[in-house]
Parts: C-alpha cells; structure tokens; sequence
C-alpha cells in the first residue's frame, strides 16, 4: 500500500515532447469532460504513470463537464452526436447538472473537514466495512508506482492494499454496481482490467464480493444496508470522469444518508501496525440534502450518468472509416467459445482460451471491417469533416496477424517462465506506433466480452489462476522490439523446444478457430516490415547509476556485539582507508552537559520541567506555596476518599499478614494470664455495647415505625442508617424486623385504599429486601415464629410456593379472597428479577482480611495483596469499579512501611489522573520522615516538585522514561521497589504507547500493570514474563561476575533495611464480572418530546455476527434484561420448546427460591444465550425477528435541534432521578457550549418564576445599599472629625438598615431547587468558597463559577488543571450534578455517578473509549445499577459500540532514531555501565511487537545498525558510539523526530542567523513582523505538521483571509530539507538492499492474498527469454511484481517508491525513516496540503479562528499550539545553553517567538 509518497518529477510532469505525441498518436475519443490524458491512459504508451489529477482536472467554465457524449474518433463528431442525442432533453439534463454541481459541493465541504484517523482500532471482530470496488479499482490503478499495462503488478498492488487490511484482522466486503461498468466502456482497456479484478477476487480469493447490485439507489441495496449495516465506506472522491465522480459523489451522500462514515481511498496510509485513512462523519445535513433530492438524483444518476454512455455502445469507428459492431462480436465470441470448447474439453488456462479466442475473432472481425469498408465507397462521406493530417493509417491484416502471433508469444512466455526470470526483463524505451492503438483497443474490447462470457458458462473446466497474469504489455512490446529491430539486424536466437511448440500450439488454434482467414504459420514471426514501435527519447529508468558502494562504517561497541552480533558477519563493513571512514569528521567526545563547541552547561529534561518549590526549598514564599498545595491535596484527597476514612500513619512495621497465613500459625501457642485477662474484658465491654445499642434501638424503634407510615422513603433510610451504624448483630435483626412489619402494614393500607391499581411496587421491594437480608444474614436467630411470620408475608403478596418452602406447616386460609387484593400477581422469580436485581445478593466473602481494614476484599482482590506481599509482579484486568486500584494503595503502604529509601512509581496516563492520584496519596498516608524527604512527588511536563526526594513519585509515562534513561539519574533509580501502570492498555495507543513499552521493559523492580480493557491479556502476560526471566539472567550473571565479597555486602545491607528480594513472577488476576449493571437507554426527539427507550443489549447483535464471532463475552444482561429477553422469545415463538423450561418460576435455579443470588441470574442469563445459539442453527428467520423485535424505535432530528434541545433533556434526566450524570462529547466548544446552555435555561425557568416586579425591586435595593453606604460613609468621616454622640446613633441606625437591606437583598438571590441542580447538604457555604477560590486567575474562571454555584460543570484537558479539580471536588461532593466532559474523564477518575450521557457522535467514539466512559456509571458503593444514554448517536453505531471488541495489545515499532541516540548515551554515560548496558538491551531485545517472531526481531536488529550508521554519517556518533556533536539537541527534540535533526541541518547551515536580522529600536534588538512570520512558517513546518486532504487545495480561494493552507518554505530552508532527505534516502535505500536477504523469496513470488505462486514454473533455457530478461539491472531488493513496472533497486532510494516497491516479507515501513516530506502526496499522486493552523493562531492570535477555518475543534486547536509552544520553548532553551553569545540574534529571536506565544495562550480572551 503505497504510504503518502512525494510524488516524484519524473512521474508527475512528464516532459511536453512526450505529451504531445501521445495526444497526437493515439487520442480517438476527446470527451469533453476530461483532459487529453484521459484517453491517453487508455490509449497512451509514454504515459506509463498517470496521475488522475492530472486526468480529471474539470475545466474551469460554467458548462458542467461530461455534458456532451464521446465519440470514438475525433473531436468534431462528439458535438453533432450531443445535439442528436440530447437535444430534446436539455431542460432535464440542465436540472440534472445544477443538482449534481450542488451535490459535489456538498460532498467536497464534507470530505473537506476529514479527519486522519485510525481505521481499525476498535472495529476487529465486529461486523464490516465496505469497500467501493471501482474506488479499489481507480485507487490501485494510479498508483504512482504502477506501470499501465503490466497486469499481475497491478494486481500485487490490489492484494497488497487488501491484504493490508485482512492482516490486521478487518472485516469488509467489496461491493461492484452493475451500473458503473457502462462507465468504462469509452476505455477498454481499463473495463478489461476491471473485469479482471472482480473475476480474480471471486475465484481466486476468499473475499467477498456483492456484484448483484445495479447502483446505489436500488431497493436491493437498501435491503443489503438494512441487514448488514457497514460502520464505514472506503471510498475514492474521484472519479476517472467527472461522470464517473457524479456516480460515487451520488454513492457517498447516499451512504452519509444512511449514517456509514466515508473514508476516502486515495487518502489511506500504513504502517506495521495500523491502517489510517481521512474521516468524515455523517450529520443530519446529509440527510436531509438527500431527502430533499432524491428523485433528482435517480434521474441524474440514469438520464444524465448511466444512458450517456449506454448511448456509446450503439455506434464505434476504427480509423474513421472501419465500423465496430459490438453485437456481431458477442454472437462471434459465443460461437468460437463453443467451437474450442469442443477442442479443449477437459478445459484449458484463462490465459490461453482468453488470447486464442481474442486474436481469431478480433482477426476475423478486422478482416470484415476492412472489406466492408472497402466496400462501401463511402470514406469521403465519413471523412469530410475531419483534417486529413488527423486519418491514421490501419494496419494491414497481415500486419494485424504478425502483432497477434507476437501476443500469443508473450503468452505462451507468461505461462512457462517463473516470475523471478521475467522480473530480469530488459527495459526498453520504446512505444507502440500511433497506428496501433485503434486496433489494440477493439483486441482489450475482445477479451472484455470473453471474459463475461467465460463467467456465464459453468460446464467448461477453466483455470482461472492465470487471471491477475492475463497478458504484459512490456513483454509483449520486447518481443516485437527483438523482432522488428535486432532480427533484422541478424540476431537470431533459438525460443527454445517447450516455448515453440506451445506457441506453435497456441497459433494453430487461433488459426483453426478464426475460419477461413489467411493469417500465415506460426513462423516466421514477423511477415512485414511496417514498424510496431516507436522510439522514446528518455534514459533506461532502471539504471544502476546513483547506487553508492555498499559498506558500513566500522563499529566499536559491545552493546552492538551483545544485542547484533549475530548478524553482523552477514554485513559488509568499509576498510578504514576507506573515503567514507576517513571523511568523518573528527569531532570532541560529547559530554551530556557540554556542548561540543561550548563550556556552557546544557541542562537535561528533567532540569528543564517547571520545579514547584519542594520540600528543600529554601525560600519562605516557596515553602509556604508547598504548604498551601498540600493542604489542598489534603482536601481533594478527601473528596475521593471520603472524611471517615482515618489517615493511615505509617510506622516501620510490617503488615499483618492474613490469618491463614504460615505466620499465624507459628504465632498459635497457650494463652497466657495476660491474653486470657484482656479475652474476657473484651467480652465485658461487648456486652456493654449489645446492651447499649439495644436501648438505642428501643428509643428509636418507636419513631422510626411512625415515620415509615408517614413518609416511607424517610423512615427506611432512617432504618438504614440504624442498620448500617449498628455494630451489635442481634440488635440489628431485631430493627430488621421491626422495619420488615412496618413495611408489610404500609403495604397492606396501600392495597385498601380506593386507588390500590396504581400502588407503589417500591413498598414490596423494600419488603422483599429485607425479608432477604433477615433470611440470609440472620438465618442463625431465625426462629420458628419468626418464619411463619415471614411465611404469612410472602402468602399475602401472592408467593405461596416461597411461603410453603420456608414453612411446610403454614396454614391454607379459608378467605383466599381476601388475601388476593394484596398479592402483586407475579411470579416470586418474575418479581425478584424484575424489580429486585439491583438488590441481588452475590457470593461475597464474609471473612475479614487483617490487611485491609474498611471492607472484606474478594477472593481476587487477596489474590492481589498476596502478590504484593509476595513482592511480585502482576497484570491485572477487571472492570472499571470493581475495585482492583485498591492493590496500588496496599503496595505504597507496604513500601512506606519497609523503610525510608525505597521509592514507589505510580504512571498515570494522563495529568487528571495524576492529581487525583497524588490528592488519594496525601490524604491516606501521613510519615515522619527525615529532613528533605517527603511522602509524595510530582513530575508532569508541566511542572514537577519533590521529583527526587519523596517515597511515592506519581509521573507520567514520559516523564518517567526521562529518569529511566538519564545517566545522571541511574542512583535515584536503584532505590525503586515498585512501579504501578495505571491504564496499561494505553500500549496499544495510536501516540505515545512506545513509551509504556520502553517503562515496562527497562524497569527492574516488581511491577502492578492495572487496565479494564485487555483482550489479550494471557499474551500480554507472556510477554512480561519473558522480560523478566531476562532482568533475572542479568542479575543473576552480575552477582556471579562480581567479587564474593561483594555479594556479601549486598546481602547483609539488604538483611539490614529489611527488604525483600523481589521475584520475578508475574501473575495474571483477570476478574471479568462487572459489580453493577449497566442499562442502556437510546434517546430521541420527536415533536419536542423525548423519547427514552431501553436498549436491550441484543440488540445489537445480528445473526450473522453470532454466526461467526458468537455473542461477546462481555455483553451482559442485568436480571431485568434477562426476563425480557424470554418474553420476547416467548413473543416471537409461542410454540418453542424450552418455554416452559426456562419460564423464570421453573428455572431449576429459581423454583422454591426465597433469595435469588446474582450468579442463578447469571446462569439464567447463560441459558437464554445458548438457546439464541440454538435458535439460529434450527430457525435462522425466528432469531432475525427476535433481534429485531427487540430493537428500539429511535427519531432523527437535526443535531442543531438536539442541541437546542438538550437542556430539556437534563431536566428529564432530573425528573426520573437519574442525575448526578455526565454527559459525553469529543469536541470542546460543545462541552463548554451545552453546559451554558443548561445555564441559561435555569436562568430563564427563574426569571418566569419571578414576580413581573422583581427585577425592578431588586434595582430599587441595591440603590437603596449605595445610598445607605454612602451615607455611613459621609457619617464616619463627620464623626472622626466632630466625635459627636448624635453621628454614633446614626452611624448604628444606618448599620441596622444596611444590614436589613442585606437580608432582604440575599432572599431575592436565592435560587428556587428546580432552578438549580446543586445539592447544599454535603458541602457547606465555607467549603465551597474554599474551593471555588481556586478558580482565581484562571482563564474564563468567571464563567466556570457561575456554572459551579448552580450545580453545573464541565470538564476537558484545555481547561487549567485547578479548573479540573475544583470541578472533579464538587461532582464528588455532590454539589454539582451536571457535568459536561471529554475523554479527559474516561481514564480512571473517579467521578462517580447514576448516568453517562454520549452526546455526539464521533470517529474516535470508538468500543474502547465507550468502555471507559460507560464505566463511570454505577460506581461500586455509590449506586445500585448504572445507566447509559445515547443521545443523538446512530442506532448502527451504538450496535457497534456494544458488540465490538477491544483491539489486542500488539505493540508498537519500538525503535526511532532518537532513542537509539538516546540509549547510546545512557550506555556511555551512565555511573553504572552494566546496569545501563542491560537496560539498553532491554529495550532493544525485547519489544512487545516483536515477541515471538524472529524475523521480526532481526529486522530491528538491523533497523538499528541502520541508524548507528545514520548517526556516525550525520556526526551525533563517533565509530564507539560515544554521543558527539548537537546530539543533546536532537535528543531533547526526541518527541519530534525527524524534525529535529532538519532543525540541526538549518542550524548547521547557518539559516536562522540569515533569516533572524534584527532592527534596533532604543538600543534593544527587535525583529520585524514578515521574520517572525517567516520563522514561523520554518517551525511549522518542522513542529506543526498536520495534513489536509487534498481536496481542500483545489478550492484555496474559496477561504477567508486566514491562513488555511501552510506557505511553502522559503528555498533557503526547502533546499536543505532536500539535501537531508537524499541523505536520508540513500542511507535507507542502503538498508533495504542488505536486509533483502531476509525476505522469504517464495512467499515474494507469490500473489499476498491469493497466494498465486508463479515461481514454480517448468522452463528450460531458452536463448531468447535470456536475452529479453538478462537481469542487467539490479533487482535483488524489489519485490518481483513491482520489477515488472521497470522498478529496480535504484529505486529503493526514493521514498515515493518505497512502500510498494520493497519485499513485503521484511516487515519495514517507510514511516519509520526520519524522512521529512517536503510534499506529501496521496496514493493518486495529489498533494496533500499542510495545514497552517500555526501561523493563522500566530497572526489572528485566536482560536476560534482555527475551528472555523482550520477546522480543528477548540480542544484539538489548544493542544495543537500548546505542543508547538512547548517545541519552540525547548528549542529556546537549548539555544541560549548552547550559545556563549547571549545577544546572538538567533536566540533573541527563538527568545521573542516563545514569548510571543507564551503571552498569547495566557492571554484571558474569549474565543
């Protein structure tokens, strides 16, 4: 798949001379709308690589291109065929055209707007994407790289593309339209290819392919959309015509319509590891442009499209004068396919029926043209109109016959010789005579009719593996070269016994099946001597001219021999006299710290983070910031811990261990006098407390039983309250009673009164609550009278069989209807699962475990302690709530505990996350430490303090890799005894998931990896084990190398500190039950009404997706779900068998049962999902009416309207008491936006609440206030002058007023409860103006405050991080209920809540963010069951999100250039050599992608001699790998390679002290506004690179004043960009040519997705094939069907030609060169412009600007410039440490920039 290649010059503009003879020679069809070199791709032989940019550029009048119809021959006769043909239709076709120009516009805004994103990273195993076969076609059939006429190359490309995706496990299918063939008609040669495409993929590949359907707009096709929805559509948004384009923009709006997402072939990219593509989303625009113009577009899409060229069919010249009659060739085809069936009837290659058939009748054919044109006598009457220098000579029938006896040659050549001989094939520069086309194209119109015919017939046993290799125009073009050229000059060469008689064969069945036609023998070859070829002035493409001897510089290193030395005896090194050795340039050992050419020091990265004054500081102010920041913490902690948990204070003692544990045992001994003394005085003191608690409870039974009657939900949770403070287990049996008649008495007073129909169900709820707490808690003190009571209660309520079952004895009452107006007529099984399964019990421990004191942990959760006791390491997957962060608080415990040294590393994922962390840690633990040392540390790229001196270091991934390998840091290291990765599977993140691989791989000490979403975790697991099994075999070979003595010392000062020896295992604890249910609800709007349906999870599923995948594990059901689940089968199949079976009342799990636990619910739950299995083996059609009964009735509306309408919504979430909820968006201005839309509306519900008068009286105060203040104002100053007694007594009169006026004032500001969300009773008015005083000085703080006070939020990662914190307290205080969000809260913070709301849709709404967001509802211990709310998300996505998978971790390429760099340094720095060798090797041995597969792990190996010999060449390296030069440079730039080694070439060259010329103004040095411009640009171009799609460019002026498109860089700078990307390539092309040896060459001979193999070939030498492919080029690294379009190994140094050009088996990809592309083209060769979103903040400093022109949403824009800021402040920094000039004009320059864009992110503007 070609990768976003720069296009080359060669390719691109093909020279003028070329173009004009081309267009001359070979143009018979000059359709209005497309350029000459449309029809030269079909016609054309010098234009061998086409771009369709150039082929469809429109032309830019008002007349819509592609009105007028093609005639075959010239350009005249197109015009009078128009006017006959559509003269009578112009006012429709006008119609058409306006309506269609409409529609591009449209699709073009739309497609403009895409986003580059992954494709596959959450749509793996779940249904399917759909692939546009004729975009597939058009995609692979300009690929750049691709030359016309070489058909198996083409091929190659097509499986490669697909392969690509089946490789990284997609699911798709291909999809042709009937319709869109009569497209290709005009262009034989490319409907052959067509034709081929889909053929081949049908019988040679296991794709599926839909060819049923005649276009989009049919009811078949609605049906296919309906049954199997597709997530998105990949395809091309040109077309070959603009017709073409009209055809597919029609296809894309139509698929938007329908809420399929496009993603845009020519745009799509690879790696190794993922596919990406440009995105664009559906929105209700779309459907609504279609509904509007549905039937317009039908017409166009016929009368306008597909009858235009049905129309050409009818009439087709050769020559002017020779006429085609389609027909009379289909009916002479049939008959001749008939006649060599009978010859060949066993059946016979594709490749033969298909040339033998073509040649006799396209002979036989051409015989009766030219005599019916000779005939006639009409050639004048044809010609008249035409120049008589436009006829083109016909060739000869004899002349026909020898180019056709040179076809089957070159057939005969394809079936006999092996791919790897014809990839030697000889370059020629030769092209076919402008006569030949004509006649060759009514050959390609032949083989298109066979070919259909082919497929009609299924009693002919044909071989269709010969397809993707149908013919070779450069073969077939050689031979006649040979012929024509060197025969006649006396070379002649034997062809060889096998090839002869085969083509003799071939030959002498053409002739039998042409007839009576006199076409001559099989020899001699050639009968005439009119030339066939015409010569090109152009040099041989495959020359070996340009490739530089291969050899490596010499290397002297021992990390090189450890981890490459196996490989290094297969590499060819350079003799030291070599010019390439001795040109290196000598430079000084670089020192981490010292610039090569300066003493000035240069700081590392971790010096370079903002340092918060810390424990050592020795600054008041500093230290009393540090006070305020942890008596913060103290406070934030609290909101996440809760104020009754009880600071741990931490002791150097040891945990206790469990009391199973082999330590209690040996504890076991006699009692002592002692022991006994302190037993029984705990006995006095417990029954001190019974007795206690049973007065209390006497005391309060009394008014707890009358508020129940009064106020039921009051009384209960009084009851609760009781129950849950109560630590006497008998007193709360006896309250549990009391509660459980209280409620029997409500109920039954319920049941009496008049309007007992609608009684309130939550009474029985209660009831049966507590009869199940008493039953199963309390079973010990259940007595018999107690068990008729409960017996009694359940007869009333309609449970006879409970009551029988719990008391055989109760007694049958004689007034049964009396007792049935209280029963709830249901099932007891019915009712516990319908209503009570929330309330289910589950099987918990009830065992107490001494390490934990505030709950009893579950089975799993001591299966984490015991690792962490064990000082093991482990990977731990389980739901989000359930519990498992609990094990990273346990281990800091432990390690607190141990001593004052060891340091423990919590990684977070992002800085949210870390806050939350470091306020849990200084809330919980509390230690006396000594000076300098403290507790917990920070360091984020934002800021860091206590970084280095505190025992529990909370970091990020990156920051944390930054210690790992700074060789100054290597000692702190040492000390860590634990590391915890919160959120691992963010390794399997598309940025910055190399970096969790690097932490995991280089740490030594035992680790905790946490993640709720691992699909593979038992791989993951493997992978870490190896790692370690590796840091054991490095310890265990350093304590043997060592000294004893030295081992000694290490033991006994272990022994002393009393520190473990950590173990290398590593566990798997994989919990996968979710603690609370999730409910899912799909909202709505219909006639300003919300609609809240429930959404059944199967619902989601189809039946061809259980078909192939099952139903996912994790798709559970709550109790309910599960009953309706069973009526809705009962529904759809009232005769099913294993109804009454699974009826709930006689479920063997349920039958008799008083306590339902959750896990028969789960049983139930998993018969149900077996029975749906059974329903689709027995009855397919039944289970499609289930799962579609099941699925909600939802109501489009547009998304304006759903935003109006949204805080309407929260009002309904308030009504049915589903707040507190957080609401769910991916772009920041809608975050923000919705919260103050539910603002507003509180605001505008209080103002109709208000008195009419109010606002008038409220002035009316306030002026009064002022008055009244001014004057006590005029009275103080009166009496401080007088003193008189009289101002005393007006001075406390006017107080009093004031003070009333106050009063009176403050009761109009109170805010009515419905006109706000808050709750005032967790959080008191001083707390929260504590809290929100944090708000101070933060942007848009004012904004926020307003929102907060009324119980509203939001919450995004612009936002300033005490802004996100002030929010996070008051959610988790339950002060604010409302909270607006993006991902920012979907990793790991704790913000529990009842609901989470998804708002908008969103490509990167993906199965794994869905996971992690849905998860914040329902937290465990804070709600009973959860709920999910898709507002405004389409049913197909929400299915998708349901029933998806996570992605697998798989890993990442897990080197770069840089961190080569970076490791080299590390090993010749670092204090501790060994320990950083090992380290190094870590990394490089061991990356997750290459786990368990070697060829992988050799292709590093050699990727990083690749850049060793890149960093000698550059001069970062000296020949022992010993960092020299601006390698500090490079390494700290290490997040922007390759711009960072483009920013040293500049610095080299000494450009920004060109470009950076100051202007004195007062003495100082200022620049100029067009410098920093241009400075600018530069930066952008090496720090800001993000790409549009090239469709944007076309319509630059259609923009605004604001930069949209990034200038171009100045030439300066574009010319050493230029030179560092030869370099770049030459290396590189290097590289690939001595890793060729890797490939496996067999699999390289072979078709990737058919795998066709066309090396195994029986051929014997033949003169003639040695000489036509004598393999003078070298080709030894390029895949061999690439070498069939004239790509050779010199090709291999030029990125455009890369990724198709190399051997697919190396696994390498160009992406992972530091390559920066100057111009980035798609696979169609269109540029993809830069976006210039830097420059246009720069100039306009205003992000809105970018959302509207750039478009970029607020939170993307923000990120986006804060990066680049951050970029150009490093570079800052260096430069001024590098410099000895600190008024050197480029510093001063950098110096202003960072401050100008410091300034303008600071700046509080509203945007």
């Amino acid at each position: 798949m070609a990768s976003a290649p720069t296009k080359s010059h060669e390719k691109s503009s093909p020279s003028n001379s070329e173009s004009e003879s081309e267009s001359d020679t070979e143009s018979d069809s000059d359709d209005s709308e497309t350029t000459e070199s449309l029809s030269s791709f079909d016609q054309s032989e010098e234009e061998d690589h086409l771009s369709s940019e150039d082929i469809i550029e429109e032309s830019p009048s008002e007349k819509l291109p592609g009105e007028t119809e093609i005639n075959e021959e010239e350009p005249s006769d197109v015009q009078i065929t128009d006017d006959n043909s559509y003269g009578s239709e112009k006012s429709g076709l006008t119609e058409c055209k306006e309506i269609l120009r409409k529609l591009s516009l449209l699709i073009w805004k739309t497609l403009s707007k895409s986003k580059m994103v992954s494709l596959l990273k959450d749509f793996v195993e779940s249904e399917f994407f759909l692939i546009d076969g004729d975009s597939l076609f058009i995609t692979c059939v300009f690929n750049v790289n691709f030359k016309k006429g070489q058909i198996l190359h083409f091929f190659y490309i097509v499986e490669q593309f697909l392969h690509d995706f089946i490789q990284k496990e997609a699911k798709f299918v291909i999809v042709f339209f009937k319709d869109a063939e009569d497209l290709y008609f005009n262009y034989p040669e490319l409907l052959v290819l067509r034709t081929l495409l889909i053929q081949h993929l049908e019988y040679n590949t296991d794709v599926t392919i839909h060819t049923e359907f005649s276009n989009c707009l049919t009811p078949e096709w609605e049906i296919f959309l309906k049954e199997c929805y597709p997530y998105f559509l990949i395809v091309s948004e040109k077309g070959i015509t603009s017709r073409q384009t009209d055809f597919l923009n029609i296809f894309i709006i139509h698929a938007l319509q329908k809420k399929i997402n496009i993603v845009q072939s020519l745009g799509i990219e690879s790696d190794v590891l993922r596919i990406y593509g440009y995105c664009a989303s559906s929105i209700f625009s779309h459907k609504l442009f279609f509904e509007q113009h549905e039937l317009q577009l039908q017409h166009a899409l016929h009368a306008y499209i597909i009858r235009h060229y049905r129309s050409l069919q009818e009439r087709r010249f050769l020559y002017c004068h020779l006429k085609l009659n389609l027909g009379e060739m289909q009916k002479e085809i049939q008959q001749t396919l008939s006649l060599l069936q009978n010859l060949w009837p066993e059946g016979a290659d594709v490749r033969s029926v298909v040339c033998s058939i073509s040649c006799a009748v396209t002979l036989k054919l051409y015989t009766r043209m030219l005599h019916e044109a000779q005939d006639s006598e009409n050639l004048n009457t044809c010609t008249k109109n035409y120049n008589t220098q436009d006829l083109k000579k016909p060739p000869t029938l004899n002349e026909a016959a020898d180019l056709c006896r040179m076809h089957c040659l070159s057939v005969v050549f394809l079936q006999h010789l092996p791919l790897f001989q014809r990839a030697k094939s000889r370059i020629i520069t030769c092209v076919w005579d402008r006569t030949l086309p004509p006649f060759l194209r009514m050959l390609h119109m032949c083989e298109f009719f066979i070919l259909k015919e082919l497929k009609a017939r299924n009693n002919w046993n044909i071989n269709f593996t010969g397809l993707p290799d149908l013919t070779d125009k450069s073969l077939w073009k050689n031979i006649a070269y040979y012929y024509e050229i060197e025969y006649n000059r006396g070379l002649n060469l034997d062809m060889g016994d096998t090839l002869k008689q085969s083509y003799q064969a071939l030959w002498n069945t053409v002739l039998t099946l042409s007839g009576d036609g006199d076409f001559g023998g099989p020899m001699p070859m050639r009968t005439t001597s009119r030339p066939f070829l015409t010569q090109k002035e152009t040099s041989p493409k495959g020359s070996n001219q340009g490739i530089h001897k291969l050899g490596l510089i010499p290397l002297k290193a021992e990390i090189i021999e450890d981890y490459a030395g196996d490989i290094l005896s297969e590499l060819t090194f350079l003799n030291s006299d070599d010019s390439a050795v001795i040109s290196l340039s000598k430079k000084k050992e670089f020192d981490e710290l010292t610039h090569w050419h300066s003493s000035r020091p240069l700081s590392d990265d971790f010096e370079r983070m903002r340092c918060n004054s810390d424990a050592k500081s020795k600054d008041a102010k500093g230290r009393r910031d540090m006070q305020k920041l942890h008596h913060f913490y103290h406070v934030f902690g609290k909101s996440l811990i809760g104020s009754n948990r009880s600071v741990r204070i931490i002791r150097e003692r040891a945990l206790p261990p469990p009391e199973n544990s082999s330590v209690q045992k040996k504890k076991k001994h006699q009692k002592t006098n002692a022991e006994k003394f302190i037993e029984e005085n705990q006995k006095r003191q417990l029954a001190k407390l019974e007795k206690r608690e049973e007065e209390r409870w006497n005391n309060l039974s009394i008014y707890i039983e009358k508020e129940i009657k009064e106020n039921p939900n009051s009384g209960i949770k009084r009851l609760e309250d009781f129950l849950q403070m109560c630590p006497v287990k008998s007193v709360k049996f006896a309250a549990e009673m009391v509660g459980l008649d209280a409620c029997f008495k409500l109920w039954m007073e319920y049941c009496l009164k008049p309007e007992a129909e609608s009684r309130d169900i939550s009474i029985i709820i209660t009831l049966m609550k507590r009869i199940h707490t008493i039953h199963e808690k309390y079973s010990e003190l259940l007595q018999n009278i107690h068990r008729q009571k409960l017996a009694k209660y359940l007869k009333y309520i309609g449970f006879d069989n409970l009551a029988h079952s719990l008391n055989p004895q109760v007694q049958e009452s004689g007034t049964e209807k009396d007792i049935s107006k209280y029963s709830v007529h249901m099932g007891a099984a019915r009712f516990q699962l319908t209503y009570m399964g929330p309330y289910l019990f589950r099987e918990e421990r009830s065992d107490p475990d001494p390490r934990v004191q505030h709950f009893i942990p579950d089975t799993w959760q001591r299966e984490l302690l015991d690792v962490v006791d064990n000082n093991e390491s482990a990977v731990i997957v389980a739901p989000t709530s359930s519990g498992k962060t609990y094990a990273s608080y346990y281990c800091m415990e432990k390690i607190l505990r141990e001593s004052d040294e060891g340091v423990i590393v919590y990684v977070a994922p992002t800085k949210a996350l870390v806050n939350q962390v470091v306020g849990t840690v200084c809330s919980l633990f509390t230690k006396a430490l000594p000076k300098g040392l403290v507790v917990c540390g920070v360091f984020t790229r934002d800021y860091r303090h206590d970084t280095l001196n505190c025992q529990i270091l909370v970091t990020v991934p990156q920051c944390l890799e930054i210690l790992l390998l700074s060789p100054r840091n290597q000692k702190w290291l040492k000390r860590m005894r634990y590391v915890i990765f919160d959120e691992v599977h963010c390794l399997g993140g598309e940025i910055g998931a190399e970096v969790w691989e690097h932490l995991l791989v280089m740490i030594r000490c035992p680790f905790l990896a946490l993640s709720a979403t691992v699909s593979n975790p038992e791989h993951l697991t493997e992978w870490l084990v190896s790692i370690k099994r590796y840091w054991q075999n490095v310890e265990s070979t350093m304590e043997n190398s060592g000294p004893s003595q030295n081992a000694l010392k290490v033991a006994k000062k272990q022994e002393r500190k009393r520190i473990e020896k950590p173990s290398y295992r590593v566990r798997l604890v994989w919990y996968k039950e979710r603690y609370n249910d999730l409910e899912k609800y799909v909202c709505s709007l219909k006639d300003n009404e919300f609609i809240i349906e429930h959404y059944h999870p199967c619902a989601a599923l189809t039946v061809n997706h259980i078909e192939k995948y099952g139903i996912p594990f994790d798709l559970g059901f709550s109790p309910r779900e599960s009953i309706l689940l069973y009526d809705a089968m009962v529904h759809i199949w009232p005769e099913w068998t294993r109804k009454k079976e699974l009826e709930p009342e006689e479920f063997s799990c349920f039958k008799n049962k008083i306590v339902i636990m959750r896990v028969d619910a789960k049983k139930y739950e998993e018969e149900l999902k077996k029975e749906m299995i059974h329903w689709i083996q027995q009855n397919p059609s039944k289970m499609n009416q289930l799962l579609n009964y099941l699925k909600p009735q939802t109501f489009d509306s547009a998304e304006i309207r759903r935003q109006r309408m949204f805080p309407g919504f929260v009002e309904k979430l308030k009504e049915m008491n589903r707040l507190p909820a957080i609401f769910f968006s991916y772009n920041i201005h809608s975050v923000e936006r919705s919260a103050s839309r539910v603002f507003m509306n509180l605001i505008s519900k209080q103002k109709t609440h208000n008195d009419p008068n109010f606002e008038r009286e409220k002035n009316i105060l306030h002026k009064k206030l002022w008055k009244a203040m001014r004057s006590q104002k005029r009275n103080c100053a009166a009496f401080l002058k007088s003193g008189s007694n009289a101002r005393i007594q007006n001075m406390i009169l006017m107080a009093a007023e004031i003070k009333e006026i106050k009063k009176i004032l403050k009761k109009h500001y109170e805010v009515s409860p419905d006109c706000t969300y808050t709750d005032h009773s967790p959080v008191d008015n001083q707390t929260l103006t504590k809290i929100l005083r944090r708000l101070r000085g933060t942007r848009q703080g004012y904004k926020l405050y307003g929102l907060l006070k009324r119980g509203i939020g939001y919450h995004h990662g612009s936002m300033g991080y005490r802004q996100r914190q002030v929010v996070e307290m008051l959610f988790r205080l339950k002060h604010v209920k409302v909270v607006t969000a993006t991902s920012t809260l979907a990793l790991g913070i704790n913000m529990p809540c009842k609901s989470v709301v998804f708002m908008e849709d969103s490509v990167f709404l993906d199965a794994l963010n869905f996971r992690q967001m849905s998860g914040r509802a329902g937290r465990r211990g804070e709600d009973l069951i959860g709920s999910v709310f898709f507002y405004g998300i389409p049913l197909p996505k929400i299915e998708r999100l349901l029933k998806s998978n996570v992605p697998k971790l798989k890993g990442q390429f897990p080197l770069s250039i840089t961190l080569v760099l970076r490791l080299m340094l590390l090993v010749a720095k670092a204090d501790d050599k060994e320990d950083a060798k090992a380290k190094a090797l870590s990394v490089l041995q061991h990356s997750l992608m290459s786990f368990k597969r070697p060829k992988i792990k050799c292709m590093l190996k050699f990727y990083f001699i690749y850049s060793l010999q890149f960093l000698i060449r550059e001069g970062y390296l000296n020949q022992e790998c010993i960092p020299i030069g601006y390698s500090g440079l490079v390494s700290h730039l290490h997040y922007h390679e390759p711009a960072n080694f483009v920013l040293v070439s500049f610095l080299e060259k000494r450009l920004f002290h060109k470009l950076c010329i100051p202007t004195i103004i007062n003495g100082q040095k200022s620049f100029s506004k067009d410098v920093m411009e241009t400075l600018v640009v530069v930066l952008a171009h090496l720090f800001g690179r993000l790409y549009l799609p090239p469709c944007v460019k076309k319509y630059k002026k259609n923009f605004s004043h604001s930069v949209v498109i990034l200038d171009d860089l100045p030439k300066e700078f574009a010319a050493v960009v230029e030179e560092h990307n030869k370099k770049i390539q030459e290396n590189f092309g290097s590289f690939l040519l001595t890793i060729s040896k890797l490939a496996d060459m067999r699999k390289e001979n072979q078709l990737p997705l058919s795998e066709i193999d066309f090396s195994d070939k029986d051929w014997e030498d033949s003169e003639l094939a040695s000489h036509l492919m004598p393999g003078t080029e070298g080709r030894a690294a390029v895949s061999p069907f690439a070498c069939l379009s004239h790509i050779t190994d010199q090709d291999l140094f030029d990125t455009n030609v890369v990724n198709d050009a190399m051997l697919r088996t190396i696994d390498m990809n160009v992406k992972n060169v530091p390559f920066l592309w100057l111009n980035k083209y798609d696979m169609n060769g269109r540029k993809c412009p830069l976006n210039g979103y830097v420059l246009n903040f720069y100039r306009n400093h205003s992000l809105s600007a970018l959302t509207f022109d750039n478009w970029l949403n607020m939170g993307d824009a923000f990120n986006l410039i804060r990066n680049f800021a951050l970029a150009v402040q490093s570079i800052r920094i260096s430069l001024s440490e590098l410099c000895d000039d600190e008024d050197d004009n480029v510093v001063l320059a950098f110096k202003q920039l960072s401050k100008a864009f410091k300034q303008i992110l600071e700046r509080r503007v509203q945007d």
